[in-house]
């Protein structure tokens, strides 16, 4: 080690287009490590001192040698972007004695259980919710609820595993499909879904930025577009969902430095209710859009952040939103070039030849675009006109575009 260096040790199964490790600390006195699942190291294999591993989730590989990298060089700071990396590096702060988000904390936000039982003990709405450890807790808690209800795993991220249960033919369906391992039940709630994405420092919240949703987060489901715009006209309504966020994260043990993705219905009868919270950035292009309307970078500010680095401060552009486009069950085609100059950024995953089997979850998408505007309700219509724009473009090998 170089004497001086600051190592910082990070976790890494985020694109580098939102992550670019080595352009943030270009000409400072950090020494990165880090650790990389295999299908996003082709993407960092040009940083020194980074490595992949195959089986990144599940074999404990990478944990082996997070904790042996530590032995030798003791980081500065243990960094994780990702859901699936917040209870691992929040254990390894605790064997190593390194400053950041603990075990307790990473649980609260990775355990929606645990979540709602603390949200709600500080007075705060949530659905009606149980644990479903076994196939009768599920149904009793729709013998005493009614549909719909909504199945999920209790430690999931981007919707993966989460049903919606409308009556008792979808009971009965994911019943022979089987439930997701350490389920949660909760009952449906009507109402547009709002996020709130956040950066804490210093104990602080410091930046707050409010959205809605276009479609929902099941979209990658039926193959609709999932898509989020940032409010800018309903200053009464902005000003009340950041209080909200305020008090949910104050019921929470929240770290004194992480980023937040925060979502909340609103109900019919005016009422906030909490769908889940992460410690973490949000999916899609959440952060790319922040970036394009407020010149913020929410990744970048959140690592700079957890090395003891000031935190910039956000300033008011364009309006702005993202839009991404899912897997259908077939083979891909063709997909469309040259956006609308209304697009400021745009990142296709899909690889033309290549046979899917429909969408996965919600941050498995493959195309993404960053869309701008003048205010809310532009940006919402230009999502619309970019959904049109890709299904007539979009191929797959039957011939029949998508339709969105």
């Amino acid at each position: 080690m170089v004497v001086g260096h600051r190592e910082v040790l990070v976790f890494v199964d985020s694109d580098y287009a939102d992550t670019p490790y080595d352009k943030w600390v270009a000409g400072t006195d950090v020494q990165l490590r880090l650790l990389v699942s295999a299908g996003k190291y082709a993407q960092y294999r040009h940083i020194d001192g980074a490595r992949g591993f195959a089986d990144y989730a599940g074999s404990g590989e990478a944990d082996q040698a997070a904790l042996e990298t530590a032995d030798r060089v003791r980081p500065h700071a243990v960094v994780a972007r990702m859901e699936g990396d917040l209870l691992r590096a929040a254990r390894l702060r605790e064997l190593l004695g390194v400053p950041g988000q603990d075990w307790a904390s990473a649980s609260a936000f990775r355990d929606k259980v645990l979540m709602k039982r603390l949200v709600r003990e500080a007075g705060i709405a949530v659905p009606e919710f149980a644990p479903v450890r076994v196939t009768m807790d599920l149904l009793g808690f729709v013998r005493e609820h009614g549909y719909a209800v909504v199945v999920k795993p209790a430690f999931g991220s981007g919707s993966t595993g989460t049903r919606v249960l409308r009556g008792p033919g979808d009971l009965a369906e994911l019943l022979r499909s089987g439930l997701p391992e350490r389920a949660e039940v909760e009952r449906f709630v009507e109402g547009p879904m709002y996020v709130v994405d956040g950066l804490v420092a210093g104990g602080e919240v410091v930046a707050t930025f409010v959205s809605r949703y276009l479609n929902d987060c099941l979209s990658f489901q039926s193959g609709a577009y999932l898509g989020s715009v940032q409010l800018t006209d309903d200053r009464a309504l902005i000003r009340r969902l950041d209080a909200y966020a305020r008090q949910v994260m104050a019921a929470l043990p929240t770290p004194s430095c992480t980023a937040f993705h925060l979502e909340v219905f609103h109900t019919p009868e005016d009422e906030l209710v909490l769908c889940e919270v992460g410690s973490r950035t949000g999916g899609a292009l959440s952060a790319a859009a922040i970036l394009a309307a407020t010149g913020f970078d929410v990744d970048q500010e959140w690592f700079r952040a957890q090395l003891g680095e000031d935190v910039s401060e956000p300033e008011r552009r364009d309006a702005a939103g993202w839009v991404v486009f899912y897997p259908e069950s077939g083979t891909l085609a063709a997909l469309p070039d040259s956006p609308p100059s209304y697009v400021v950024e745009q990142r296709i995953r899909g690889v033309i030849g290549t046979e899917y089997q429909g969408g996965e979850k919600s941050g498995v998408y493959l195309a993404a675009y960053v869309v701008t505007g003048a205010d809310e309700f532009e940006v919402a219509r230009r999502a619309d006109e970019l959904a049109d724009w890709y299904a007539a473009g979009v191929r797959w090998d039957s011939g029949a575009a998508g339709a969105f």
